[in-house]
């Protein structure tokens, strides 16, 4: 279970940190933020699909109702999930406040 939880919890922090990031870029001069979002969400899924892929509560619930996953695997998951959205919130304050000129 310790595997699911890191696939989750670094899957969905990469997401998320280039979801925050190239939205903020996007409002200033980036418009091709879709692109590296779509790019992001595509590497995650390759990387960690033989551990668990789902980067999203809503999905791995689906997954458990669908019984593709167990409720155990399910919340190890979700929790993974929420550390590593927190996590991808942190870096981008870390990045806003050292690097403001770079965003």
């Amino acid at each position: 279970m310790i595997d699911v939880f890191f696939a989750e919890l670094i899957g969905t922090f990469m997401f998320l940190a280039v979801i925050i990031i190239s939205g903020h870029a996007t409002l200033k001069y980036d418009t091709m933020g879709w692109l590296k979002i779509g790019l992001a969400l595509s590497v995650a899924i390759l990387v960690f699909s033989k551990i668990s892929a789902c980067f999203n509560p809503a999905v791995s619930f689906m997954l458990y109702l669908n019984k593709d996953i167990s409720a155990v695997q399910m919340c190890v998951g979700i929790f993974g999930q929420i550390i590593g959205a927190v996590l991808a919130y942190f870096y981008y304050r870390y990045l806003k406040k050292n690097y403001s000129s770079l965003l």
